[in-house]
């Protein structure tokens, strides 16, 4: 049986031609084990091409320091796979391969640093210095000020607390900004915002999610590439037991789970009707799942409404006599 299994992109290295399609060649993927009985940790090197899968054993020491010396490369095993191709199927993100939380990392750390600071302050505060003027004491003279809560002061004396002065209006627009520019850049609507959550209708919902939705349109095409490399990995195994199938007719449909407007979609699919076909309406309707079993459903139920009108146009004093017996009953039930 053919499984898969997700591996850590850290431990990756992906290499490719220097053709137009850019070819993958192999993937070399790298990570440290440990031996319990020698007390040592060492570097696994597997490099996985189109034919088989290389393990090899580096040693003790940093992973470049023993890349660089070759003498260390200790072969373990060596087994083919026959899939005909590399496999690997890789997910990029988009074309930097990098995470959509990386060019936000300074602003995040920067909110945090401003929560922080400000639950010192408020920690400082509550902690804050006595500072008494003329006035002297020993140690044993202020830990029963603390006890009592009391503080017996001769004339000319004063005491006040040492307070920090912040301005809170100040701090709390810096945090608001940073938030802002957080969902910004990162292309993510603030969803607990009450100006997003304040016009829910469907055009409003796409226009604030517009930034989000050019960034999902990127993930979704790397995204469907890696899944279909998975579909020729799993053709090329199948070929050899079987006919297989050609994973090119494999249709890759992504579904949004963000929120719609029913009342707005059945209103567009009632005005195109005539004008687009059934099956192209029925696909609008979110919680229609299967378009052709729909329409089966549609075409038996309009059947089998054919097959009862004829009975009563042939016989309207039976079906007005019924009516009228049903009223009779619902004014003896009332």
């Amino acid at each position: 049986m053919l499984r898969f299994k997700r591996l850590d992109p850290k431990e990756i290295i992906p290499i490719y031609d220097k053709n137009i399609e850019e070819n993958l060649l192999c993937v070399l993927r790298y990570y440290t084990d440990f031996d319990y009985f020698l007390n040592k940790e060492f570097m696994i090197v597997e490099v996985i091409d189109s034919t088989k899968i290389s393990r090899y054993k580096i040693g003790e020491g940093a992973l470049y320091a023993q890349i660089s010396n070759s003498n260390s490369f200790e072969l373990l095993e060596e087994y083919p796979h026959y899939f005909g191709m590399v496999p690997v199927a890789i997910y990029e993100n988009n074309e930097s391969q990098s995470g959509d939380f990386e060019k936000v990392i300074s602003l995040i750390d920067a909110y945090d640093k401003m929560e922080s600071d400000s639950l010192n302050d408020f920690e400082y505060f509550t902690d804050c210095y006595l500072a008494l003027y003329g006035f002297t004491a020993d140690s044993s003279d202020i830990q029963e000020m603390k006890e009592k809560r009391v503080l017996l002061m001769d004339e000319g004396t004063s005491a006040e607390w040492l307070v920090k002065n912040t301005n809170d209006q100040e701090i709390e627009n810096m945090k608001t900004r940073l938030d802002a520019d957080i969902h910004k850049f990162s292309k993510c609507p603030n969803l607990a915002d009450k100006e997003f959550s304040s016009n829910a209708s469907g055009v409003a919902i796409k226009f604030k999610l517009l930034g989000t939705e050019n960034l999902i349109s990127i993930k979704e095409r790397k995204f469907k590439k890696g899944l279909q490399q998975r579909l020729e990995l799993i053709s090329e195994i199948n070929n050899l037991v079987s006919s297989g199938f050609d994973w090119r007719s494999i249709e890759i449909i992504f579904t949004r789970n963000i929120p719609s407007n029913d009342t707005d979609i059945a209103a567009v699919v009632n005005q195109l009707e005539g004008i687009v076909s059934d099956e192209t309406l029925l696909a609008q309707i979110p919680f229609v799942d299967d378009v052709e079993a729909e329409l089966d459903r549609v075409k038996k139920q309009k059947e089998e409404n054919k097959e009862l009108s004829p009975f009563f146009q042939a016989d309207p004093e039976y079906k007005t006599g019924a009516m009228e017996e049903d009223e009779e009953k619902d004014k003896e039930d009332l």
